[in-house]
């Protein structure tokens, strides 16, 4: 049998260990073995015997471009092609399961962009570039398995994971961490077989289609040397990978998670009953005096021990009401302070070890402190200053100082004082939690040690793992004698300093300075005073709200900025900079460098001198970004900010991306590679000269497609309820029945986003209808609404209702004009508009006239245009959502489509056959063939048929846009031709007449291919609506078939109108002219129809 490209038999499947649905294949039990898309999908193998034929030099090769073309033709739906019926796997092949997942996943159709880009994407190089990364990412897991499968050939199998084809086919995700060149030039260097047995697969043909896929790698025109990243996510990396892969999670540990509520108890008092009577009251009175006088000093003797004396003392004073003597009073603060204190500090140590902190935290040390007392002074609001009266009141208050702790755990914490423990772990870390005081520390060896700390004097050592120093800065505390002396030794590991705090707005700090080259922290106040120093630091995150300044070393350095104006000079190296804090300014210095920023930064600036490659990732999604532009020699991003775009645009600078000669700017920066939050791949499209100095639009490409978001949801025309849910969204295509979206939950925060299949001067009226009543209270006239609607009218009469999008205010209202009162509408669920223009508008209230509504109560509809708030920006339409592929038998079918409520888009899936569709009202549905049938055997024929709906269908209901084929209210997805290279399909359309018309997507006409002769009484008939056809410029084939019209003597040759001859011939024998009078209509019709125009 053959399976792609492959040939294989039943006798190396059983060798390989295949089943199919569980049942062994051999020759004692035969299975009739079709290699359709089923069987595709539902074979399995023994892993263990792959690994014996895969370590076998003669069939490793064959056994591994098999599974690879296997892996691809499946479908992503389809179970694991290695079974799980060996639960022992080896290392290789476990790996070997994953690359074989990664290509299950892999999409041979070129990913579809958008189809409202926006204007500054180039849609021409940007199609043409993400072809190209699918080709790219199949051969990276091709070259891995080819890899995998020559180290088991030859016993190598620590090597097993080697990827002999020169890409890196990582587990965790597919990575292209070089320029195309580079990649091209490791493919023919190192991987020239890989090279050669990937051409030769289903994918590598494909692929090659078009032009020359894999060989214009070696020859693009554009300078790309940065990743084209995250093609794949089919696993997820784990340990210190998934730490720098997006470090910045690594370097934050959670400052509310670790902050401790200082606070001190207040001394208990009491209350007296009031009497009852009398006689009664003196009783409880004096009973409760006396209990009372014995249970305040029997909780002071619990904090601190009391003599005889002062017990009797202590009582007599409670009991009569008089102070305590102050000296007992004092102990008693100072106890109970330092107990409750304490109390809290572990029981938050627990908490944090028994919940937020329990997989990452073995054990939580606490410094050690004392409670001491001091005098506050409680100003009066009024005192008698005449008569010498002061104007406070002076008492004192415990406070907790924190004290020098000296510990030495490198061999371990079970001897240390204040520990908390919690449950062991290999890779759980050792949290200090210190504080203020001069501190010496040596952190656990083997364990990844956490250091909190305050001010003070600090030598802290960490441990040969990943150490974490959190230097928590108070606004009032920190001062330049906290630094000096400090030292901080990082050792192995990747090692953090994070500078932790708030600074009030009320006392301006300079922020700090640090030198990651020399290991020093200063002041940037006091730049001369002696530094706090510190050894083996990689990463850093520096003060928030405060301008601070860094001065990078030599290493790969890895900095969050997360000041206000932040300064940074990264030097030399593999540097990762992320920015969170707004205006930051970073010179990334030579090297590749990572930018992650963040949203909502402001006006960030960078500085790239271009000889290596840079990398940008944005806090955004792609269609925020609203525009490219070079300003001097700068290269300036800008987008949106705001949920409607109606704040200040968030910038990104690169400063000397071009360099000023004279009056032209050459190109000197064409490194850069900026990644969206929803992971588009972009590159700007620089032009290599510019001339002058004025500001200049330019383009970007899209490199990678990013990930589709949540599709929307299908509305088909009727009634719908609008989910509850925080966010949802909903298609709402044209040509459909109109559509009701009805609010039945009423909240002010739940969001809808509704894609229009329209554009938004299609738009022809915005109406709102409501009924009012009104109600007369003494004077005043009350106006309440109910049943507020909102309806859009589109051009071609088709309407959107938004039922029950508004409801009256609740409360008794105000004054709206003379004597009238009305509360007014408030929203009951949030609506956004997306246009297929890309205009967005947000939906608010109606625009009403209060007297009118008084003068006319009742049911009332006002036009509102007003309701329709355009929002800022570029918005992109989604395309909603589709059901899991019904994949069709490779044999000629009928498919019968029921009419049924359709929450997404029918994809039927053929095998090379022909199938006649017979659909209901208002279906959408997607044509596809598979990958490896297309290929090898050609694309499926689809017939679309129309005679069994109610709604008559003639050549004025069928309509081809691109790849959306209406046949009235019937929506006809047919593959996207993007880059030129997509297989056709073969689609017909039947009429209700029967006339036949050939859907050519290529040259994007409808061809008239077929005329039922029974439709009309004569052939003059037929003649006739054929001319006025031709006078319409309507296409038709060269031969247009004639079905049942028929030679009056000889009835089996079948008869075509010549279209470019414009007379009638006969098949088999085309030089024949014939005339009417040679012709007849076989089995005429009672009722004549006329032919469609």
């Amino acid at each position: 049998m053959r399976i792609g490209e492959f040939t294989i038999s039943r006798q190396d499947l059983y060798e390989m260990g295949a089943r199919l649905n569980g049942q062994v294949i051999d020759a004692s039990h035969p299975i009739q073995l079709e290699p359709d898309q089923t069987f595709i999908n539902a074979v399995q193998f023994d892993p263990v015997k792959i690994e014996s034929r895969l370590q076998s030099p003669q069939h490793s090769d064959t056994c591994a471009g098999l599974l690879f073309e296997l892996g691809v033709l499946r479908s992503a739906s389809a179970p694991s092609l290695l079974s799980a019926s060996s639960s022992n796997l080896s290392a290789s092949m476990q790996n070997l399961g994953k690359l074989l997942g990664s290509a299950q996943q892999l999409t041979l159709n070129t990913p579809s962009l958008p189809e409202n880009l926006p204007s500054w994407a180039d849609k021409v190089k940007s199609r043409g570039m993400t072809s190209m990364g699918v080709g790219l990412q199949g051969y990276g897991i091709y070259s891995g398995i080819m890899g995998t499968a020559e180290a088991l050939k030859k016993g190598d199998l620590g090597e097993a994971g080697i990827n002999v084809g020169g890409i890196t086919a990582e587990m965790g995700s597919l990575f292209l961490e070089r320029g195309l060149e580079n990649i091209g030039r490791n493919m023919m260097l190192s991987g020239g077989k890989v090279f050669t047995g990937f051409s030769t697969t289903s994918a590598g043909k494909y692929l090659a289609r078009g032009a020359g896929l894999l060989a214009s790698i070696l020859t693009l025109p554009f300078d790309i040397y940065t990743a084209i990243k995250a093609f794949n996510d089919a696993a997820s990396a784990t340990g210190k990978e998934a730490r720098d892969h997006y470090f910045n999670a690594a370097l934050s540990l959670t400052s509310a998670g670790l902050s401790i509520v200082l606070g001190i108890a207040a001394l208990a008092g009491f209350s007296a009953a009031g009497p009852i009577g009398i006689a009664a009251g003196a009783v409880l009175i004096l009973g409760a005096r006396i209990y009372g006088a014995a249970r305040q000093v029997d909780d002071i003797d619990d904090y601190i021990t009391l003599s005889t004396h002062e017990r009797l003392r202590s009582g007599w004073f409670a009991f009569t009401g008089q102070t305590m003597d102050q000296d007992i009073l004092d102990r008693y603060l100072v106890a109970k302070t330092d107990s409750n204190y304490g109390e809290l500090l572990r029981k938050t140590a627990r908490g944090w070890l028994d919940s937020e902190l329990k997989d990452t935290v073995e054990a939580v040390v606490l410094g050690s402190y004392q409670v001491e007392l001091q005098s506050v002074r409680h100003w009066k609001y009024q005192w008698d200053e005449a008569g010498g009266e002061s104007p406070y009141i002076e008492e004192k208050e415990a406070v907790i100082k924190e004290t020098d702790d000296a510990f030495d755990a490198s061999e371990g914490i079970s001897h240390i004082p204040g520990a908390i423990l919690g449950s062991a772990g290999e890779h759980k870390a050792i949290l200090w939690q210190l504080g203020g005081g001069n501190d010496t520390v040596v952190g656990v060896r083997d364990k990844p040690n956490q250091f909190s700390y305050g001010a003070g004097k600090k030598t802290l050592t960490g441990g040969d793992k990943d150490d974490f120093f959190s230097f928590r800065i108070a606004d009032d505390t920190l001062r330049p004698s906290d630094l000096s002396g400090s030292r901080l030794r990082g050792g192995e590991g990747n090692d953090t300093l994070q500078l932790e705090g708030r600074i009030s707005r009320d006392k301006p700090h300079q922020g700090v300075h640090i030198n990651l080259q020399t290991g020093q922290l200063n002041l940037r106040a006091s730049p001369d005073t002696p530094p706090l120093r510190f050894e083996s630091i990689e990463a850093l995150e520096t003060l928030a709200d405060v301008p601070n300044s860094i001065t990078g070393s030599s290493q790969a350095d890895r900095i969050v900025l997360r000041g206000n104006a932040d300064i940074a000079d990264t030097g030399a190296g593999v540097d990762t900079i992320v920015i969170k804090g707004p205006n930051s300014q970073v010179n990334g210095g030579p090297g590749e460098d990572h930018y992650i920023i963040a949203d909502k930064t402001g006006a960030t600036t960078l500085i790239e001198d271009g000889q290596d490659p840079s990398l940008i990732d944005l806090d955004w999604t792609l269609e925020r970004i609203q525009g490219w532009r070079v300003e001097g020699t700068s290269l300036v991003l800008s987008a949106l900010d705001g949920i409607d775009g109606e704040l200040p645009q968030i910038t990104v600078k690169v400063k000397g991306v071009y360099r000023q000669e004279a009056d032209k700017r050459l190109l000197q920066n064409d490194k850069l590679i900026v990644r969206t939050r929803d992971l588009y791949s972009l590159k700007p499209d620089l032009p290599q000269q510019l001339d002058g100095d004025v500001s200049v639009d330019v383009n970007a490409i899209i490199l990678a497609r990013g990930k589709p978001a949540t599709p929307p949801q299908l509305l088909k025309g009727g009634d719908y309820v609008a989910s509850s849910a925080p966010h949802s969204s909903y298609f709402v295509h044209r040509h459909l029945a109109s559509t009701v979206l009805a609010v039945r939950h009423v909240s002010e925060t739940t969001l809808s986003t509704l894609f229009l299949d329209y554009d938004s001067h299609e738009i022809e009226a915005v109406e709102a209808d409501y009924t009012i009543r009104s109600t007369r209270n003494i004077n005043s006239d009350y106006l309440r609404y109910q049943d507020v609607n909102l309806t859009l009218r589109f051009t071609d009469q088709k309407r959107l209702t938004l039922k029950d999008m508004a409801r009256n205010r609740p409360g008794v209202g105000s004054n709206v004009m003379g004597n009238l009162i009305a509360s007014g509408l408030m929203p009951t669920h949030n609506f956004v508009l997306i246009m297929r223009d890309a205009i967005s508008y947000r939906v608010g209230l109606p625009h009403h006239s209060y007297l009118e509504d008084q003068l006319q109560q009742g049911h009332r509809t006002v036009l509102t245009p007003g309701s329709l708030v355009e929002r800022s920006g570029h918005y992109l339409i989604q395309q909603p959502a589709a059901h899991p592929p019904t994949v069709l038998k490779p044999q000629d079918l009928r498919v019968d489509i029921q009419a049924a409520p359709q929450a997404g888009i029918l994809v039927l899936e053929g095998q090379a056959a022909t199938y006649d569709i017979h659909p209901a009202a208002d279906t959408i549905l997607r044509l596809s063939t598979s990958v490896s049938i297309a290929t090898a055997i050609g694309t499926s024929t689809w017939n679309i048929h129309t005679q069994h709906l109610s709604e008559t269908i003639g050549r004025e209901h069928i309509h081809l846009s691109g790849a959306q084929l209406w046949v009235g209210h019937i929506l006809v997805l047919l593959p996207n031709d993007e880059t030129g290279e997509a297989l056709m399909e073969t689609v017909r359309v039947f009429t209700s007449s029967g006339h036949r018309y050939d859907v050519e997507q290529e040259f994007a006409v409808v061809l008239l291919a077929e005329i039922n002769a029974q439709a009309y009484s004569s052939i003059d008939a037929i003649q006739a609506e054929i001319s006025l056809h031709r006078q319409g410029n309507e296409p038709m084939t060269d031969l247009v078939l004639i079905r049942h019209l028929q030679l009056r003597d000889d009835d089996r040759k079948a008869i075509y109108y010549d279209s470019v001859a414009e007379d009638w011939t006969l098949e088999g024998d085309w030089s024949r002219k014939l005339q009417h009078e040679d012709m007849h209509i076989a089995r005429a019709p009672v009722n004549e129809t006329p032919m469609d125009q």
